[in-house]
């Protein structure tokens, strides 16, 4: 009888053991758990929110970086191959005179407009207000061409004859192409300006009417509009100033004018899709880019952009660009004195004598440019805040439509030395 009640207490005590939980246990457990998938889940949310942020600023940096890098070599370039000043240079013969297009009339290798962007409610609002600025120089060719023969035709128009058989054709290709006319065009491009280098050394500045190549594809010239004349040596009060006509071992080359200014590129059929894409999305209506465009220098005004085949030669250098900013290094004493470089911005008298429509471009030696770029999607619901040396839109863009409704701005400046004009005297 004891071994049987052993056995019984040792078989209920083993069950006992096995027993489940019970149903306050398991919501115990349950509650539990549910608040630390809840914790795992927000953790992992909030981190991933992180990295898509920064993610995001990672391509607005190196954007802004790209865009940045392109315009800086760009200024450094201003000059190449062209007057720094043409309506003072001592070494132009024929300049362009009140008759000629705006662009040849005033060129000049750096023209800033303080606020020379178009108006942008966005901008305004983060009181941004870009610059703009126009270089002009040999950008889409580095080669001089070799002149055989200038002539001065019937209608006023000019025709350079080039030499064939030079190491700027070959350069190009000239021999082997098999549309020489087309090859010859992409380079001087009708409406584009050139520079005449005579022997002499003295300058001239035309405007391209025509490219054209014999039946062969022998004697490739270059025909000049009679809106911009050329000053040719009988007609020169200075025996040392104008065209001889033979002008065998004088040289043509290229003359671009390249502006840079913060607008929106939503009327370039080439952009359509780019903005199709983000329609309707926070801060997508008013977004502006920084825009690379070449002006047409036969626009009397100087403000249309090239076409070539009706497309517009322009191009975005960085997306959701939101501010441009230039100040100037410039030679302030006189040309008989030791140069003194001063530092100007706008707010300096003397600011507008050597940029805009000012007769003093040729004495800037340096360029300092800020190019301010803000992320895709705001992810700040509040401004910087009032920080002394920090000015308004430098780090923060207000988007309007947007909850939260501040994106982050990375801003890049450079002092940009203008290697073309520092041997500037006059």
């Amino acid at each position: 009888m004891t071994t049987l009640c052993t056995q019984t207490l040792l078989a209920s005590s083993a069950r006992a053991g096995r027993r489940g939980f019970t149903l306050v246990e398991l919501l115990v457990a349950l509650t539990g758990g549910l608040f630390v998938s809840i914790v795992v889940f927000t953790l992992a949310r909030d981190a991933s929110r992180f990295y898509q942020r920064e993610g995001r600023m990672a391509g607005t940096t190196l954007a802004a970086i790209s865009g940045f890098e392109r315009l800086r070599a760009d200024i450094a370039r201003a000059g190449f191959l062209a007057s720094p000043n043409v309506q003072s240079d001592p070494y132009v013969c024929s300049r362009p005179d009140s008759g000629a297009p705006a662009l040849l009339r005033n060129l000049a290798a750096v023209r800033i407009t303080k606020g020379g962007s178009p108006d942008n409610d966005a901008l305004e609002d983060n009181s941004l207000d870009p610059d703009s600025i126009v270089l002009a120089g040999a950008y889409s060719s580095a080669d001089e061409f070799p002149v055989r023969t200038v002539f001065r035709n019937a209608d006023d128009t000019y025709t350079v004859y080039l030499q064939e058989d030079s190491g700027a054709m070959a350069r190009l290709g000239y021999a082997a192409a098999t549309d020489k006319a087309a090859l010859l065009a992409s380079v001087f491009t009708v409406g584009r300006a050139v520079r005449i280098l005579d022997n002499e050394g003295r300058q001239h500045y035309g405007l391209i009417g025509n490219v054209v190549v014999g039946s062969s594809g022998n004697e490739p010239r270059i025909v000049l509009s009679s809106r911009v004349p050329l000053l040719f040596r009988r007609d020169s009060s200075n025996r040392f100033c104008g065209l001889k006509g033979l002008e065998t071992g004088a040289t043509i080359n290229v003359v671009n004018f390249i502006r840079y200014d913060i607008r929106s590129l939503s009327g370039n059929a080439n952009y359509a899709a780019l903005y199709a894409a983000r329609a309707g999305l926070p801060g997508e209506s008013q977004r502006t880019e920084l825009v690379r465009a070449e002006l047409d220098p036969s626009d009397a005004e100087g403000d249309a952009v090239l076409t070539i085949d009706d497309v517009p030669l322009e191009e975005l250098v960085a997306e959701y660009a939101v501010d441009l900013d230039f100040e100037i290094g410039a030679v302030t004493n006189g040309p008989t004195e030791e140069p003194v470089v001063t530092h100007l911005t706008a707010s300096d008298t003397a600011f507008g004598s050597f940029t805009g429509s000012g007769t003093l471009p040729h004495r800037i030696r340096t360029v300092r440019v800020r190019l301010g770029v803000r992320s895709r999607e705001a992810d700040r619901d509040a401004p910087i805040g009032s920080v002394p040396g920090v000015a308004p839109g430098l780090y923060r863009f207000r988007i309007a439509d947007s909850k939260p409704e501040y994106a982050r701005v990375r801003t890049l400046s450079a002092d940009v030395l203008l290697m073309n004009q520092a041997g500037v005297t006059w």
